[in-house]
Formats: C-alpha cells, structure tokens, sequence
C-alpha cells in the first residue's frame, strides 16, 4: 500500500481505530529495526535437533496404483523440479537460479541479482554448515527472486524490514509462491512410482536426494527471521505443512534420512513454529484466511516434531483456534466470509486437512489437550486452560469437534461443488490469487511444447479430499479417479475415521429467497433478452441458493447462471471482494457466455488490480462510469456502501438490489421460454425503453463492453504481453 493510500485508508477510520493501527505500525516498524541491527551479528538458526529421529509420521501407505492416473503430469513435473524449472503465478516454465535475467513483467525487468546468496554475519557460519551437507553437483536456486520482473530482495535484511509494492512490476507473491514448497510432496509422488517401475522416472534415489538438497539449499539461504520467506507468517505455515507432509510421504514409503539432515530439518520445523507462534496475523476485527493459516500450520508442525510443552501448548492452541475460525470465517449456508470462490477453496482445503490431521492423532498426542499448562503460551490472542472439550464423532469415536462443525465442513463442499460450472471449472467470485494449502493432486493440461499449465479453476480437488474424511461416494465421483490419491492421503491423516454424513446433497437446492419489506421494482430501464437456441437448454434447471455468501444459480446438465449479490466479506473490510455486485455469468453448452475476468495481479500493477476489481470488469448493472464502491481506500479494501440483498428468488425469478450509486438499483433476471430477460433499473429510472435482444456470446459480451482479458489464475493472461523495458542498474535505486 503506499503511503498516499494509507493517508486515504487512515482518513476513512474512526479516529481510535485509526490511532490503534499507527500504533501497531509503528511498533512493527520499531521491532524491525531493533531485529536488522541487533540480529544481524547474531545466528538466527536454532540448534540442530537432537531427538530429531522421533519426529513422527501421520500419513499412511498410498498404493502407487491410486498415484498412477497422475504419472504422465508427475514425470513431467518432477523432470522440471529436478532441473529447477518452476511455473508459478502466470511466470511460464523458468529455471530459477543465481544471476539469472528474468522475462519482465508489464515492460519492466530488473538486471541480474548475486550469483550466490549472502546472508546475514552472524548467520554465516551456520549457513556454511548445513551447506556443506548438500550434495556437490547440487545447482542453488534463488529464493529470493521474483523470477518474473527480476526484482530481488536480500536474505540479508531482518524479514519485518521486508518492503513489497513499492517497487514497479515486482510482486512479492513470486518467492513467497515459490517458497511454501507445495512442489515437494510431488518429488514424494515420483520416488513412489519410480520404486513401483512406472515408466518415464529416473531412479527414485535421484528423487529423494533432490527433496533433500532442495530442503538444505532453502535452509542455507534463508535464515530464520531474515530475508523475504520469513516476512510473512502465512506462506511460512504453509511451507511448515508441506514440508511435513513430504517428509512423511517419502519416510513412509521407505526413504532413508541421514542423521544430519534430520537434525536439521528438526531444527527448522521448530524455528517455523516459534516463529509462527511469535507472528500471527491475528485481529480482533479483521482477521482471514492468512490467520487460518497460521492456526492450520502451526497444528502440523506440533503434531510432527515429538510431544514436548512447548508443542502441547501450540497443539491445543491450534485446536482451539481451528474450531473457532471455521465458525468465524465460513457462514452458516457454508460459504467463505471473504467473498471470493477462489479464498474459498483454500480456507475449506487447510479446514479439511487440518481436522483429518486432529482426527488421526494417536492418544499419546491427543493427551496434551487435556494436560497442557495454557501459562506457557506468551502470544495474542490468549490460550484458554486446560482441557479441550471433547464431543461424539458422528459414526463413533470423539474428538475435540463438536457436531456443527462437522455439518460447517460439508457444506462448504456442497458450495464449491454446486460453484462450479458444467465445464468442471468453477465461477470467479472476488479475488483469486491460485493459492492452495496442499497441492497432491493438481490438475495440470497439455500447453505446448514447453509442457504443461496448470488449471487453478478446477476445485474437484477439494471434494477428493473431504472425500477422505466424510462418507461421502458422490464427492468421490465428482472429484473422478484421477483424484483418488489425495482421498486415500487425508483418510490416512484422519486415521481411517470416517464422518457420517450429516447435510442432504440438496440442502441449497430449490432454497426459495423473499424479503417481507420487498418492493416491485420499477417496470422501465434497461432490458435484455436472451434468446437460446432451443428450450432443451433449461432441462433439468435447478436453482441454488447461498444468501449468506451471496451467490445464486441456476443449474442444468446444459446451463449455468450465477448472480453474486451479497457481503463484501471480512466483516466489512471486503479485502478480497470486487465492485461485481448484480453482476451475472452465464455458460451455455460449456461455453462462456459471460465470464468475471478474475484478478490477474496485486500489487504489481495497482492500475490493473483495480481494473479487475472495477465494475466495468463485471457484467452488473452500471451508472456511466461509476463505480458502487470506492477503489481508493487501498489494494485490499473495498467499503460496503452497496449494501445488496436479494429481495427473491426462486426456480424463475432474481430479483436483486443495491445502493452503491446512492438511488437504489435493481436488477430483475426471468428464465423461461427458450430465453433469459435481464432488467436494471435505477430509482428514479434511467436508460428508459432500452431493449437489447441477444442471440450470441460475443454480442451478449458487446451489450456489457467486456474489455479486459480473462484471467484464469494469478498473473495469468489469455493474450500476448507487450515487450519489456529494462531497467538498467543506474536507473533503479538500490534493490532492499
């Protein structure tokens, strides 16, 4: 955010509220400054861990042939990682290294960085250490590159000094994205097949040697507490995940770890917690996805490393924490507070994986629950005392979930499924930014000749995954055998305990809407009539209701639409929401008539951020060129001055409504009779008389002037990108 918008989103605060934030601020600033100068002569690294061979296992045995529907995407894959080529966040396939020169984002690259990593003095010697133990034709690779722009930040600098979104075309996302490791337990997938001779791997040493020299090289290069992978405690919990969970992909399927390597690797999950512990994104008011991630993270690491105070009382933290951000943060219908489809997936993914890990737990772990000393845990918020309330399994057993929750889980399954679309790819809603908590099944189709792109649009995953933990055959058959590996992973987390189903497949079907207080909307404005091809497309049409998130639909074998009108999510914040309410997106024989572009970039670009977050992006009901809501306030603000309600809704009729332009607006969608009728009107009316009559996607597109390109993931375009001004060394100040 840069400081003209932090003077606008301070002036937007109540004055305590606004005094409180500066306050926090400026202590964070203070506490960064006091960490580069003390710190920096100091070793950061914690002990290499003695005990580290009782770090324990939680998965259980996945028979290769489960993983097999996924090996022509997984030798590929592997072969880039062992080369290391990374495709993350629209950069392309790109072998990330030392002094590489970057593609450029937006006409923007920046010259090559250092050919080798510096950190900090007093973590020198360390560093040398744990490098001495990687193997000598191991190649580093650069963690701390945005390896699309060029840009690099220095694994020198004390992580809470790290700046982001003050430099053009340089986004933060590249190394953090890089740097969660999601791409590890797909080396674990390789080492499983090759061992199973599955045709297209090379040795499953090869695989298992490079987990553990990218594991040390990443250890060597970033310091704890320093440099850009440390600055934000969300992507370090995740990173803390996934590292557990491959760890025990390969341990349990025979690989064999050096003592060294362990000792280090202990080491690091435990400074990956203790710095989670110390740092997380914890609100009163505005707290999300990235909290739910520190909770999610910090649950793997102490369930991993061997029971000790200290990760009894980080254990039943995250219990506690777990359970009360599942009710906060998903709504009672089970759709995501933060208004976006896309955050939705991830918070439901951490959701699943972080219950079947606590399901699971052997009863010497489940024993610090009730035994834990609540006095040793020093952090915001606070650790209520001993024991955790334990409640029936639905099918048998107990746990520390009570029977809601479990009914809160379904349902946000029921949501991603009922979101997506007849093509399989699910409907942008908000921001999507391609984040996943684990990534063991992902969908990945032939691009080109340069390999293969992922599709971050199919959900299917989640379902596989609740799959595991719920008795539930029509997920597993939505999700489709491709992903039965990451069913048959979280029933081996949840120790085989398997949930009774509590919510009917049809809960949000035929769900009818009507407001007492609702009035007729005016009968001028704007009218759109769609006509299909033929009334055969409305067969089988169900409508589905989500009010709390704000999204209803019209369904069929042959027909999807969707209406968005409700919060803009995190209690009002709408960090992750878009000017897109009223707005409509419409398939038709699995082609889209009306698509929300999506995101595209952060804070990279802000001019493009905000055009994917405007109202002339989305086809909604529009006055000129005004937009509902202010895009002003900051990146990851969106006011609710709209304040939409759907007035009703049935198997015919929407009827929705907004203020954001001051007089109401409203928006009146009919279905029958081989066509759609689409009317907005204003108070006082507007645009009387006008009637558009539509017969195909690219005039429907027209009738909205639909400009932007599509996005179908973070940094993602379905066009050509113009050529790269480059920066030269003189002309950009000094790289932090």
């Amino acid at each position: 955010m840069s400081l003209r918008q932090l003077i606008k989103y301070a002036l937007s605060l109540p004055p305590r509220q606004a005094a409180g934030k500066g306050w926090r601020l400026a202590r964070r600033l203070l506490a960064a400054c006091r960490d580069q100068t003390l710190g920096y002569f100091r070793s950061t690294y914690g002990e290499p861990m003695k005990d580290a061979a009782e770090i324990e296992s939680r998965v259980a045995e996945i028979p290769a042939r489960l993983i097999k529907p996924l090996s022509a995407a997984i030798a590929v894959l592997s072969g880039h990682y062992l080369d290391h080529r990374f495709d993350l966040l629209g950069s392309g396939w790109v072998k990330v290294e030392h002094g590489m020169h970057c593609p450029g984002f937006e006409g923007v690259a920046y010259p090559p960085g250092p050919g080798a990593p510096r950190v900090s003095a007093g973590n020198r010697r360390r560093a040398r250490m744990i490098r001495r133990l990687i193997d000598r034709q191991y190649r580093r690779i650069d963690w701390q590159l945005d390896f699309k722009s060029g840009y690099r930040w220095s694994e020198r600098r004390a992580a809470g000094a790290i700046l982001y979104g003050h430099a053009p075309a340089a986004d933060v996302k590249v190394p953090w994205e890089l740097s969660r490791l999601q791409h590890l337990p797909h080396l674990a997938w390789a080492f499983i097949l090759a061992k199973a001779g599955e045709k297209g791997f090379q040795a499953a040493e090869t695989y298992r040697a490079e987990f553990r020299n990218q594991v040390l090289d990443f250890l060597a290069a970033n310091p704890p507490r320093f440099g850009v992978n440390w600055s934000c405690p969300m992507d370090i919990a995740i990173r803390a995940a996934n590292l557990c969970l491959a760890v025990d992909l390969f341990r349990r399927h025979g690989a064999r770890f050096d003592d060294a390597f362990l000792a280090e690797f202990g080491a690091a999950l435990r400074a990956h917690g203790r710095h989670i512990a110390a740092n997380l994104e914890w609100h009163v008011e505005h707290r999300a996805n990235h909290y739910l991630a520190d909770v999610c993270g910090l649950l793997f690491v102490a369930a991993t490393l061997p029971r000790r105070p200290e990760t009894d009382i980080w254990l039943a933290f995250a219990v506690r924490q777990l359970i009360g951000e599942v009710e906060r943060q998903f709504t009672p219908d089970g759709g995501n507070f933060e208004a976006s489809t896309a955050y939705h997936r991830l918070s439901a993914e951490m959701a699943i994986y972080a219950t079947a890990f606590v399901l699971g737990l052997p009863a010497k772990r489940t024993a610090a629950l009730a035994a834990y000393d609540h006095r040793l845990w020093p952090h915001r918020p606070p650790l209520e005392p001993a024991p955790v309330a334990m409640h029936p399994v639905p099918g048998g057993g107990v746990s520390p979930f009570p029977a809601w929750y479990f009914e809160r889980l379904e349902r946000m399954v029921e949501f991603t499924i009922h979101a997506t679309k007849p093509d399989g790819h699910v409907v942008q809603i908000g921001d999507h930014d391609s984040g996943r908590f684990f990534k063991p099944c992902p969908v990945f189709n032939r691009k080109d000749e340069d390999g293969w792109d992922e599709d971050h649009l199919d959900h299917r995953s989640l379902a596989a995954a609740a799959a595991g933990l719920f008795r539930r055959a029509d997920w597993q058959d939505f999700a489709g055998d491709r992903m039965a590996a990451e069913t048959a992973l979280v029933e081996g987390l949840a120790g085989g305990v398997r949930i009774a189903a509590a919510v009917s497949p049809l809960a949000a079907e035929g769900r009818r809407v009507e407001t007492a207080a609702a009035a007729a909307p005016p009968t001028d404005g704007r009218e759109i009539v769609i006509c299909l091809a033929e009334d055969a497309i409305l067969a089988g049409l169900k409508a589905i209701a989500y009010p709390d998130f704000g999204l209803f639909i019209w369904r069929g074998r042959r027909f999807f639409l969707s209406l968005r009108c409700g919060p803009v999510g995190q209690n009002g914040n709408g960090g992750h929401a878009h000017n897109d309410q009223l707005a409509m997106e419409l398939q038709i024989d699995g082609e889209d008539w009306l698509a929300d572009p999506g995101s595209y970039v952060y804070t990279p670009a802000p001019k493009l951020r905000n055009a994917y977050r405007s109202v002339l992006a989305h086809a909604a009901p529009r006055d000129a060129t005004r937009e509902p809501a202010r895009l002003d306030l900051g990146l990851f603000r969106l006011e609710d001055r709209t304040r939409a309600a759907c007035v009703h809704f049935d198997e015919q009729r929407f009827h929705g409504i907004h203020f954001g332009f001051g007089a109401a607006v409203h928006r009146v969608v009919e279905i029958g009779d081989a066509r759609i009728t689409v009317r907005d009107t204003f108070e006082p009316g507007i645009g009387a008389g006008e009637r558009l009559t539509i017969t195909s996607a690219a005039s429907l597109r027209g009738a909205f002037d639909l400009k932007l390109a599509f996005s179908p993931g973070y940094g993602k375009l379905r066009v050509k990108k113009p050529p790269n001004r480059v920066f030269s060394a003189s002309a950009w100040p000094r790289r932090r």
